[in-house]
């Protein structure tokens, strides 16, 4: 039995994972966009790009999975075809993570001192070479704790996926739990998210230490 509940419970590891890096993914590119309208002149612009920030954070991942979930089909019962328990997931999550993501970029932004800049100009080099020789490694090194924490707890939110029927890691324990009423399903789900999360954790320490190294030479 206990053997069967392992296997049954790792099915879901692949969409985890999946699920996790692409959602990831889309949020750091997204963040890009974002964060460069929060620096913008235009004050409209600044303000999209907050209101969208702020709206996004402040609602529970939970609710925009339903919301991304059923509420295209209000309007159209197709798009059920289109808007797929996975690829609402991965849209909800992508939608979540961005607005995070151009949090700690500006965050990061904001680290590194004014005067890093005038020193490039000083020097006369170009405003992309002061980003992207001056600034950039300074932001990532700042950037990238944060964001691999933020990573490692949204691998544990995508077990959320599970409510609208994405077969992940949390999806095949309840199922177990729910055909032999046991906690051990929970106990091996739970089990399967610290293999994930501990070397993760691992690597972004171990990264974060390469790109302090290269900053200060």
């Amino acid at each position: 039995m206990t053997e069967n509940v392992w296997t049954f419970v790792a099915q879901g590891i692949s969409n985890t994972i999946g699920l996790t890096v692409l959602g990831f993914s889309l949020g750091a590119l997204l963040g890009i966009p974002l964060v460069a309208m929060r620096f913008a002149p235009l004050a409209p612009v600044r303000w999209i790009s907050g209101t969208y920030i702020q709206i996004t954070r402040g609602v529970p991942l939970v609710v925009w999975l339903f919301l991304i979930y059923n509420g295209p089909t209000q309007f159209d019962p197709s798009l059920g075809s289109v808007f797929t328990s996975w690829l609402s997931a991965l849209l909800a999550i992508g939608l979540v993570s961005g607005a995070h993501m151009a949090e700690i970029y500006r965050g990061s932004l904001r680290a590194v001192p004014l005067g890093q800049r005038e020193a490039g100009g000083a020097l006369g080099m170009t405003q992309v070479d002061t980003a992207a020789r001056i600034i950039a490694p300074q932001m990532l090194r700042t950037a990238i704790p944060a964001s691999a924490t933020y990573a490692i707890g949204l691998l544990k939110d995508s077990s959320l996926a599970s409510t609208i029927g994405v077969f992940e890691v949390t999806f095949y324990a309840n199922t177990a739990a729910g055909t032999s009423s046991s906690a051990v399903p929970f106990l091996v789900a739970g089990v399967y998210y610290l293999a994930l999360t501990i070397p993760s954790a691992w690597g972004a320490r171990h990264l974060e230490t390469r790109l302090s190294r290269k900053v200060l030479r």
